[in-house]
């Protein structure tokens, strides 16, 4: 149902971006998904799905960039129109149908050619709504396909050290897809996987790699990133070259067949024991300090911290680390950490404003985090004094707590 913006709908967006008309539509089960409508002139029709609240300025220039490209513009705010709250987890569970309402609603209120947007976590719902409506649509499609930006097409995190698994999702995603991917982003080095799978299921699917940035380049603050400024001022353009590659590959014929039922979170509080004790891999980087050689783990316990700056509850969790590495000084216990794909410039400006009491390594590359199995940072590991892995937490804690001493000093104890 087309309709006017009503005086709520005002006061809610008076914040954020501005939109010419809004489109109500109500699923089946009551829920109503509202559009905001950005009119242009041009013959492409972009869909956004967004999973944030806040006012993100870069993000809102680029997509009135977009719009003023000759993009007609469409926004949708699922987890709002679903009174969720605003979690990873949430995103990462969304049903499809209200994706699919909105690709079949703007073939209804449209001609032009469609292309679907999303980030992070919100491309599994958006791939699970392009198998939905694909499956019931009846006539000539104008969907180009999907752009996806730093997507994580995993299932729930796993526990730290374990291997994360795609989402079935992408085994039965056929549609043409764009991934972009940000070179220093976390899922950089698992594209391999994702692209096999996708290509297994049959799906025209390409992958635009992005120098020099990292993940939610978009979303920063404009200015704070030479890069991300220039990586974010190319979307329109590189927009309209996807949308062309991706109209020229193949529609799917045949609908893949999928159980689809959310794997659920693990309800991890704290360090979790680890099964197998497996050697833990060794850690030949160099170290922000300069003048540290990383011991090796024999003959002491060692506290493994993967991380990174621009990670809050990694950064809410660095004091209770000192306060740890302070509480175990002159036994034979060592803190160390890595940090994720960032310069020594970048962290020496970082411990000037919130000390770091213990060694930094830099992950650079990030193949450390990989041969470690990190998927979420922060990701943490205890080593025992035989190099082996007995206990890891995928989440901040609270690392001057009691049971925490007590795990240590018992490996402490322990004989080699």
């Amino acid at each position: 149902m087309l309709c006017t913006v009503l005086l709520l709908n005002w006061i809610t967006l008076a914040a954020g971006p501005a939109a010419d008309r809004q489109i109500q539509l109500t699923l089946a089960d009551g829920t109503e998904i509202n559009v905001q409508v950005s009119d242009s002139s041009g013959s492409l029709l972009i869909i956004w799905f967004i999973d944030h609240v806040e006012v993100r300025p870069q993000f809102e220039a680029m997509l009135k960039a977009i719009n003023a490209a000759g993009f007609e513009l469409w926004r949708v705010d699922l987890l709002a129109d679903y009174f969720l709250p605003r979690s990873s987890e949430n995103v990462r569970t969304l049903p499809g149908e209200g994706v699919a309402a909105v690709i079949d609603a703007a073939h209804k209120y449209s001609d032009k050619t469609i292309v679907l947007a999303a980030y992070d976590r919100m491309p599994l719902p958006l791939l699970r709504g392009v198998r939905s409506w694909s499956a019931d649509f009846q006539g000539e499609s104008r969907l180009a396909g999907s752009i996806l930006y730093y997507p994580n097409l995993f299932e729930a995190a796993p526990l730290a050290g374990e291997e994360p698994l795609l989402d079935p999702v992408v085994a039965a995603s056929n549609y043409p897809l764009v991934i972009v991917q940000p070179e220093t982003g976390s899922q950089r080095w698992r594209m391999n996987e994702v692209m096999q799978l996708l290509w297994s299921a049959g799906a025209p699917a390409y992958v635009s790699l992005v120098p020099e940035v990292r993940d939610w380049f978009f979303m920063h603050p404009p200015g704070e990133d030479p890069h991300e400024t220039r990586a974010t001022a190319a979307v329109p353009r590189q927009i309209v070259n996807f949308v062309s590659l991706m109209q020229a590959a193949p529609k799917p014929e045949v609908f893949r067949e999928i159980d689809y039922t959310p794997s659920a979170a693990a309800s991890v509080r704290g360090l979790v024991p680890v099964a197998r004790h497996s050697p833990a891999p060794p850690l030949t980087l160099s170290a922000m300090q300069g003048d540290f050689d990383f011991p090796g783990y024999q003959h002491s316990v060692t506290l493994v911290n993967f991380w990174a700056t621009w990670c809050p509850p990694c950064v809410e969790e660095l004091p209770s680390l000192n306060r740890l590495k302070q509480r175990f000084t002159g036994q034979p216990f060592n803190l160390v950490s890595v940090d994720f794909r960032e310069s020594a410039v970048e962290l020496r400006r970082f411990t000037k404003k919130i000390p770091v009491e213990f060694p930094i390594l830099l992950d650079l590359d990030g193949k450390a985090s990989l041969d470690w199995r990190v998927f979420s940072f922060p990701s943490s590991f205890i080593v025992d004094r035989s190099g082996r892995i007995r206990y890891s937490v995928n989440r901040a804690i609270d690392w001057d707590a009691p049971d925490i001493y007590a795990i240590i000093e018992g490996l402490l104890a322990e004989t080699e």
